[in-house]
């Protein structure tokens, strides 16, 4: 099965979710042959795919990158010509794919659901983050790189661009799946119908039977150094705590975002937090073992890969409602109230230490029965046969 897979940024080079997933999913799927088609800057493009955070799979036969466009007052007709001049170099139109795969209703949505009606192809949408929601709520750069404009009233033309974008994908999709309950209302609201659930994961072999821990917790912070994740409130989170009956220990493990100037602005505050160890860019599994809680501070998120990671390490989610970070997989607090209620809550939840251990293995179960990436591309190798022209020959 030939599939071409559409992505923007981030794999093989950055970590964070998106690139986990598409890794796992590459590894997982090794019977299919993948064409990547990804949409980056130039700086992403420059960097060499050997010298990669993750690997090129070998079932990779050809992997391409383009820039992204640049948006004007006629957004087709940019668009158009964007996927004329970025395409005129290579014969996607005249390959024999089974299947077009894309991982967001942005640019790689626009470009999947055009590549998938020029050359007859099916069309599937695994929709990891809502574009449009993402800059209504501040994010300052897009997975590929694209810089959000700072006025409002740009960033209002943008918003309304994306809601396009993704309006176009949904109606051209075959089959659209979140990896996030949360985004599903979002989804429809923009048109998509018959939207497939299919979530996050990490690998089994991370589930922890047992877990020994300390008199005082270790919690942690985990993500990339970009202003959706919030990085600085979680030094707001270690203030709370001051005055309460514990003594936690903070670790963050952060990651290069491209956002330079908030990073100067973390590493500044960091110097003036001693209590609180941070790292930089280095895998996060060899740390999770040592955690008892992870906060998790984004302004939006959909699925938080880390939140199941930290689940697999019986670490429990702490934070805001925000996304999937519900009562189902952490303790949470409404959005609007205090750091000091939700510091107040995690100290309450600790000092019962027979009731802690309920909380977290209730939450860990859940993770056990639904969220391996065995079991996760399992169901998408069973969804993507039977979309494709594969699977339509072998019934001939």
């Amino acid at each position: 099965m030939k599939v071409l897979l559409i992505i923007e940024g981030t794999y093989p080079w950055y970590r964070g979710g998106v690139s986990e997933w598409v890794y796992r999913y590459l590894s997982h799927l090794q019977e299919f042959d993948f064409t990547i088609l990804q949409i980056a800057t130039d700086e992403f493009q420059g960097l060499n795919p050997s010298e990669a955070l993750y690997p090129l799979t070998d079932n990779i036969n050809d992997f391409i990158r383009i820039s992204p466009p640049e948006f004007g007052s006629d957004t087709s007709a940019h668009l158009e010509h964007w996927y004329d001049q970025s395409l005129s170099n290579y014969t996607l139109s005249d390959s024999e794919f089974d299947l077009v795969h894309v991982t967001n209703t942005g640019f790689a949505g626009w470009l999947g659901s055009r590549l998938a009606n020029q050359i007859y192809t099916p069309l599937l949408l695994t929709e990891h983050a809502i574009y449009w929601k993402e800059i209504e709520m501040g994010v300052v750069a897009l997975e590929c790189g694209y810089k959000i404009p700072e006025g409002n009233h740009d960033k209002i033309d943008m918003m309304s661009s994306f809601k396009e974008l993704a309006l176009y994908t949904y109606m051209n999709a075959e089959q659209v799946v979140t990896v996030s309950e949360s985004n599903i209302p979002y989804q429809k609201e923009m048109g998509a119908t018959d939207i497939k659930y299919i979530p996050n994961g990490i690998p089994a072999s991370w589930l922890r039977s047992e877990k020994s821990r300390a008199d005082w917790p270790v919690i942690g912070w985990v993500g990339r150094c970009a202003e959706m994740k919030n990085p600085l409130a979680f030094f707001e989170l270690v203030d709370a705590f001051r005055g309460h009956s514990i003594t936690p220990k903070f670790r963050m493990l952060l990651s290069d975002a491209n956002e330079n100037e908030l990073e100067k602005q973390v590493r500044s505050v960091c110097r003036d937090y001693p209590e609180v160890e941070c790292i930089w860019n280095q895998p996060a599994k060899n740390f999770f073992s040592d955690f008892d809680f992870l906060s998790i501070t984004s302004h939006n998120e959909s699925q938080p890969l880390v939140m199941l990671e930290a689940l697999a390490h019986k670490a429990l989610p702490v934070g805001f409602r925000v996304g999937d970070l519900t009562e189902k997989y952490g303790l949470v607090s409404s959005p609007g109230s205090s750091l000091e209620s939700l510091a107040g809550k995690i100290t309450r939840l600790w000092n019962n230490r027979q009731h802690f251990n309920r909380y977290v293995n209730t939450r860990f179960e859940r993770v056990k029965e639904n969220h391996t990436w065995e079991h996760i591309f399992s169901d998408y190798e069973a969804l993507m046969m039977n979309m494709s022209r594969v699977e339509e020959a072998a019934e001939e």
